[in-house]
């Protein structure tokens, strides 16, 4: 609204407008006067963050003179943290001092000259481009300090991190445009706002670097048992045993010291422990199930009775049980290695071993064995097992002998019959395939045959093959088939894994 033409009304306005601006003024000194406290604060509050995290580094020291194979890793890890957080906080410095600078300096107090200065956060954190400058190195400090976190952790501090870049909450600018992160934060504020902010980054990165180092501290001990109490483990050799064979039992204390050893008693027996561990060995006899009883005595560390525990662990014996399988099924292939599963209940395996009659066995694993066979008929396989020094019969088998099945002839996927000319004609020869066979991988070649070809209109062709592939005296009549003609083979020969020839059944083919 324009000033009335009045002189005296004129006079009033000009008056209000200077005791506004004035007052302007004092709430502009009260608010800079408010950032340089908040300013002194945030400083206050990095010293201590610093000498909170050194004395954290410094118990990093104290733990790897107790553990310094478990701490030395955690320990490098915090020491990378720390260097990382001191370069983000020395490069936040240097943007304070270069603001600062930028503004006219300090004076002989060392307070800011000019706190309200407007151009100097706006000149060096837009015009210079230091706003997103930082901007990036602090997104990219949260992100490294994240992968210092266990992986199940991440999540979560993700969430509580104090350092904190959130892009996309700043409003906008006077053309409606979204504000970027530097517009928002420095754009046209006094210098002691734009130092107080700088100030509030870096106590961001040093309250994050804290909670990582903290983290990094509790994994020292975060795998650490605190043992309390006692309680009897018993391992048995064996809890499935066969008469004549040998129990031995061990028992132990889940927490013990190695300067006390436990009073240990089995069925009545004292057992002398060595480092909290007894072993007590006795022979079994008797089908079925048995137990083994006693109890475990430690001094009381707080004086009176002893700490002691029972225990009751059963077990059972059992005439040996054997189990011979041919993984595939109960057959055995000439000309294949045959797979073979071989098992005694209560024996271990490397104690068994295999032998046959009609064929050789061959062992390759733990229960695991390849047997081959040359003859068709019948095979025995034999286990034996060595029981306490003595070789012990476990058992045998008979397995039938037979030779690998005959193939089927095909050309391309057709195995004889109605077949279309044109897929015909673009095949190589003839194939000799089996089909649903346990073993994968078994080929038949072919090694010879006679091909006929009667095509409508033109002289029968002949021709003899020595391999799978089209002799050549039939090949050009082979390209030339149409619907209607037909081709046949006989005298087929075909050579399996065996080593034997083969003679097939002849096959024609009818063209479509």
């Amino acid at each position: 609204m324009a000033l009335p033409k009045d002189p005296r009304q004129k006079m009033i306005n000009i008056m209000y407008l200077v005791l506004t601006a004035m007052l302007a003024l004092n709430v502009s000194a009260e608010i800079l006067n408010a950032f340089s406290i908040v300013n002194n604060s945030i400083i206050t509050s990095n010293g201590a963050l610093t000498d909170k995290n050194n004395f954290i580094y410094g118990q990093f020291t104290e733990q790897m003179k107790e553990n310094a194979e478990k701490v030395g890793p955690l320990k490098a890890k915090a020491e990378e943290v720390k260097k990382l957080s001191a370069d983000a906080y020395n490069y936040v410095e240097g943007l304070k001092d270069l603001i600062i600078q930028q503004s006219g300096g300090k004076d002989e107090t060392g307070e800011l000259k000019s706190k309200s200065d407007l151009d100097a956060p706006t000149r060096v954190m837009e015009n210079m481009k230091k706003g997103p400058e930082l901007e990036a190195r602090l997104q990219e400090l949260r992100k490294k300090l994240l992968t210092f976190v266990e992986p199940k952790d991440q999540a979560k501090f993700a969430k509580t991190l104090p350092l904190k870049i959130e892009v996309g909450k700043s409003g906008a600018d006077h053309t409606g445009a979204a504000k970027t992160w530097t517009t928002y934060h420095f754009n046209m504020v006094p210098t002691i706002a734009a130092v107080t902010i700088l100030g509030k980054f870096q106590n961001d990165i040093k309250n994050s670097e804290s909670a990582i180092i903290d983290d990094l501290y509790r994994q020292i001990n975060a795998k650490d048992f605190k043992f309390d109490k006692i309680r009897p483990f018993i391992s048995l050799n064996s809890k499935n045993l066969m008469n004549g064979q040998t129990l031995t039992a061990q028992i132990a204390v889940g927490a013990y010291s190695t300067t006390v050893n436990p009073t240990i008693t089995v069925n009545g027996q004292t057992i002398t422990a060595t480092d909290g561990l007894a072993t007590y060995s006795m022979p079994v006899s008797g089908i079925g199930e048995r137990t083994i009883s006693g109890t475990i005595s430690l001094p009381n560390p707080a004086g009176g009775e002893p700490i002691t525990q029972t225990f009751t662990e059963s077990y059972n014996v059992g005439a040996s049980t054997t189990s011979i399988s041919a993984d595939k099924m109960n057959v055995l292939y000439i000309g294949l290695q045959n797979p073979i599963s071989i098992s005694a209940a209560g024996v271990p395996a490397e104690a068994v071993s295999a032998s046959m009659n009609g064929g050789n066995i061959t062992k390759r694993g733990s229960g695991e064995y390849v047997v081959t066979v040359s003859q068709p008929g019948k095979a025995i396989i034999n286990v034996v097992a060595n029981v306490d020094g003595k070789v012990k019969q476990l058992g045998q088998k008979e397995f039938r002998v037979k030779r690998v099945p005959d193939p089927v002839l095909k050309v391309g996927f057709n195995k004889g019959g109605s077949m279309k000319a044109a897929d015909f004609k673009v095949q190589l020869g003839l194939a000799a395939a089996l089909e649903d066979f346990e073993f994968e991988g078994v080929k038949y070649d072919v090694v010879g045959y006679r091909i006929g070809v009667s095509a409508k209109g033109k002289e029968y062709q002949e021709g003899e093959a020595n391999s799978a592939y089209f002799p050549n005296s039939v090949v050009a009549s082979i390209r030339a088939l149409r619907p209607g003609d037909e081709v046949y083979f006989e005298n087929v020969k075909v050579k399996g894994p065996d080593g034997v020839v083969r003679t097939m059944p002849s096959t024609i083919f009818k063209l479509n």
